[in-house]
């Protein structure tokens, strides 16, 4: 039985954590997860143990984390989010699990298990090896040091375990794990009705493009509008989901379009019910200098709703569907390849079916907290030597 410290800081939420909360409940490893004081999010509703460790970077950002003032100064890609009292946690636990390579606290519990029985471990979602943002000779330093102090390393993709392995990091230290989705909150429905989600009662009668996510270039969000206009199907509405970050002439477009319905956020708890509503959902991402969709959750929440889905060829999401299988593939950055794919399940009901059962059967197979928990316990096994 291993006694595990899952260190989030500012960034633990329950939906990101199902697979520890498994591993905590259902087997004989023991969690307890760690988030920032002040927090940043509710972590009421998860069922494992959570402390808190005092987070100084919380305490002097008098202006709120997504203030202007605020994101500019995480811009200067300075390592940051320390955690107080971390090194103290050695003595309690078997392994320190920490996110990401570039932030304070993942180098702390680095320098912490060092010369002690305690391993240290880290999960990052970065796809892009030796990204330019990154390139702050502080921020790298701390990355190198990190990768070189994990005894085990998680990623979310075989493109994220490529990067670590292009920055450096020997390929045996890097185990795949994929993110999980609660296949029993979101999972399909036969009631779901607009209204429950403060969305026209006329979607009753449509057929429903979902986009899910901020709307925004790195999203393909611009391609999706164009491919979008190219659909000639009348009964065809495009319902996004998300902070408008479009020039004006993209939000005046959606402004006036009769046939788009925007909303810039809805409760967490009724997303399941808008999948539901949706014939298709779409994440047309595109590839951008420092980045690559990485994994796109959206995608299988609408897998596990029963949704058919079309993605891009871009970062994790190949990775993620299963093409042809689950979901429709295409090439990124093309409106036209986009519209014909979004066009053809709309007007054909068997294949839509078809996906959506498949995207709810691979969701439930492969994603689903008890599976991806199986392998996190494979992961810790081989790390403490169990």
């Amino acid at each position: 039985m291993a006694h595990i410290a899952l260190i989030r800081g500012p960034y633990l939420r329950p939906d990101g954590v199902r697979p520890w909360e498994y591993l905590h409940n259902e087997t004989d490893h023991r969690v307890v997860a760690f988030e920032s004081d002040p927090p940043r999010f509710d972590t009421d509703s998860l069922s494992m143990p959570v402390e808190q460790l005092p987070w100084p970077d919380g305490w002097l950002n008098l202006f709120g984390y997504d203030h202007f003032i605020s994101r500019a100064v995480r811009k200067l890609r300075f390592p940051s989010d320390y955690m107080v009292g971390l090194g103290d946690l050695i003595e309690r636990f078997d392994v320190l699990h920490t996110s990401e390579n570039f932030n304070l606290f993942s180098a702390q519990a680095a320098r912490a298990t060092r010369g002690t029985d305690t391993a240290f471990a880290f999960s990052t979602g970065e796809n892009i090896p030796y990204p330019l943002y990154q390139r702050n000779p502080l921020l790298w330093k701390t990355k190198q040091y990190v990768n070189r102090r994990a005894a085990g390393i998680t990623t979310t993709t075989p493109l994220g375990r490529r990067a670590l392995i292009h920055e450096g990091v020997p390929h045996e230290k890097v185990t795949v794990l994929p993110n999980a989705i609660d296949t029993e909150r979101f999972a399909p429905v036969e009631d779901a009705r607009p209204a429950d989600v403060s969305l026209p009662t006329e979607l009753n009668s449509t057929r429903n493009v979902l986009f899910v996510h901020g709307l925004c270039e790195q999203k393909g969000t611009y391609d999706l509008l164009s491919a979008f206009e190219r659909i000639e199907n009348e009964d065809a509405r495009l319902v996004l989901l998300g902070t408008d970050e479009l020039d004006d002439e993209a939000s005046a477009r959606i402004a006036k379009s009769e046939r788009i319905v925007w909303r810039e956020r809805i409760p967490y708890t009724q997303m399941p019910t808008l999948y539901n509503l949706a014939d298709v959902a779409v994440l047309p991402s595109v590839t951008m200098p420092n980045n690559e969709e990485q994994f796109g959750m959206a995608v299988l929440e609408a897998m596990a709703c029963g949704t058919a889905t079309v993605v891009t060829d871009v970062g994790g999401l190949p990775y993620v569907v299963s093409e042809g299988e689950s979901s429709l593939v295409v090439p990124e950055r093309s409106p036209l390849d986009l519209a014909r794919a979004i066009e053809n399940l709309l007007c054909d009901e068997v294949r839509r079916t078809e996906l959506g059962n498949n995207g709810r059967h691979r969701a439930y197979e492969r994603y689903r907290p008890a599976v991806v928990g199986e392998q996190l316990r494979e992961f810790y096994d081989d790390l403490t030597h169990e």
